[in-house]
């Protein structure tokens, strides 16, 4: 599921820049543009990606498959823990559905963790993972646009609020674009970092590709994406969550719902030393 979740794990603020503001209302002062809040969060990220690499937490999976009438077929819940490697996340099962993992089990999923700690060590491979991502994301909010913008401030901190809405003059190319165009919703930005904190979206139409064989999109499959800052500046993603009816190719089953929730985070000094729990900045 948390392939699933690719969009989400990635800081979206980063392809601001490829989306068009309209109708933006901003009160006293003007909004800043796409292209600062794309600058912003770019140097933000790069700040805190040391950082991000001192922490350890704690991730669960719940995901259910239903039939067409939402009577549920099959749960599985997986507990994992997560750490980053060159800003990469990297996480271990623990146990699924209740139980732990076999020595056998455990014995496998060590060496899957370790072959890919070892791949993402390289910097160079880091950095090829990190642009495949954004540039999943650039093709995802390429096609939208952001209007009716205002600010507000939330717990100390200045927000950006938008509403999201296709984009009628983009041409979509590729998959992602055709599932972003038949999307609407909102997203709240931290205004300082760029950092995105909120996002909820929500498919408004059907949508099939290849005669559905390659994609099927039904209205009303919706996600919602919420990021923590932490008290030492690094941003994490909290919760991810969804349902609905959609499938490309074989990843995703036609009806499902899915709750990711990542928490008891600890930090740890170079030497891998614990130093504390994890306290998220209330917002």
């Amino acid at each position: 599921m948390r392939r699933v979740l690719s969009i989400a794990l990635t800081p979206l603020t980063i392809v601001l820049a490829a989306a068009a503001v309209a109708g933006a209302q901003s009160g006293s002062a003007p909004l800043p543009n796409p292209s600062e809040l794309l600058q912003r969060a770019l140097a933000n990220e790069k700040k805190l990606d040391a950082q991000r690499e001192r922490y350890e937490c704690r991730v669960t999976d719940e995901a259910v498959e239903t039939d067409s009438k939402g009577n549920v077929k099959k749960t599985t819940t997986e507990v994992k823990e997560q750490f980053f490697v060159n800003g990469i996340a990297v996480e271990r099962t623990l146990s699924k559905n209740g139980k732990d993992l076999t020595p056998e089990e455990t014995r496998k999923e060590d060496q899957r963790v370790m072959k890919r700690a070892v791949k993402y060590s390289d910097p160079e491979n880091a950095q090829k993972e990190t642009d495949k991502q954004n540039k999943q994301i650039e093709d995802f909010l390429a096609a939208m646009q952001l209007g009716n913008g205002y600010r507000e401030r939330v717990s100390g901190r200045s927000v950006l609020f938008y509403d999201i809405v296709p984009n009628p003059k983009f041409q979509a190319r590729n998959l992602n674009q055709r599932f972003a165009q038949a999307m609407q919703g909102k997203m709240s930005i931290d205004e300082g970092t760029g950092e995105m904190i909120d996002l909820n979206i929500r498919s408004v139409k059907d949508l099939k590709i290849g005669g559905g064989v390659l994609a099927n999109l039904h209205k009303g499959f919706w996600v919602h994406i919420h990021n923590q800052p932490q008290n030492d500046g690094v941003w994490l993603t909290d919760l991810a969550e969804g349902s609905g009816d959609a499938r490309a190719a074989l990843f995703f089953h036609p009806y499902f719902r899915f709750k990711e929730t990542t928490g008891a985070c600890h930090l740890y000094d170079a030497q891998a030393t614990q130093v504390g729990q994890v306290k998220p900045v209330k917002n």
